[in-house]
């Protein structure tokens, strides 16, 4: 009866996640951020959700975050003068449907030491981002590593790697 029992315990814990939305929703300020996640490298968290106020920081410790094909981590700012930012350092982002991270808007971030791995586009810039990637690495993205989709980027990127993708980087100046 107890070896019965602790199988089902043990199998319970193999299948445990944590959702990325659940880490977010609870996350309170520090340092200066609105929201401050702290991950850890030895828990699996899944899922992406959406940043559109304040300001938030990922501590991923070499976290992985799977998107289990779903949509990434989204940041949009809708106008100008909006204090959306999301930063971000030592987390992997692997299996995107469509992207590991998108910035939209004007939002604000910064992201170093992160890989995207076998998303569909790594990472994606649209419209008066302004994102600072710096030492990432862009691997096995099926369309893209690193996107940008605007006439207008504030991008600044140093030190990053990529291989394996469609396309390392992309630049789409429309107009």
């Amino acid at each position: 009866m107890k070896t019965y029992f602790l199988l089902i315990f043990i199998l319970f814990q193999f299948g445990h996640s944590i959702s990325m939305w659940d880490v977010y929703f609870e996350a309170g300020p520090a340092y200066g951020y609105d929201k401050y996640l702290i991950l850890d490298p030895n828990e699996e968290y899944t899922g992406g959700f959406g940043i559109y106020e304040g300001t938030v920081f990922i501590q991923g410790n070499g976290a992985i975050i799977n998107l289990d094909e779903g949509l990434g981590i989204w940041v949009s700012a809708q106008f100008e003068d909006s204090d959306v930012r999301l930063d971000m350092e030592y987390v992997s982002i692997i299996n995107g449907f469509e992207y590991g991270a998108y910035y939209s808007g004007y939002a604000k971030g910064e992201i170093r030491n992160c890989n995207f791995i076998n998303d569909y586009m790594g990472l994606k810039l649209l419209d008066n981002t302004d994102v600072s990637v710096v030492n990432c690495n862009f691997i096995n993205n099926e369309a893209y590593g690193l996107a940008i989709y605007t006439e207008i980027p504030n991008c600044h990127v140093s030190y990053c790697n990529g291989w394996g993708n469609g396309e390392v980087y992309m630049e789409n100046c429309p107009g």
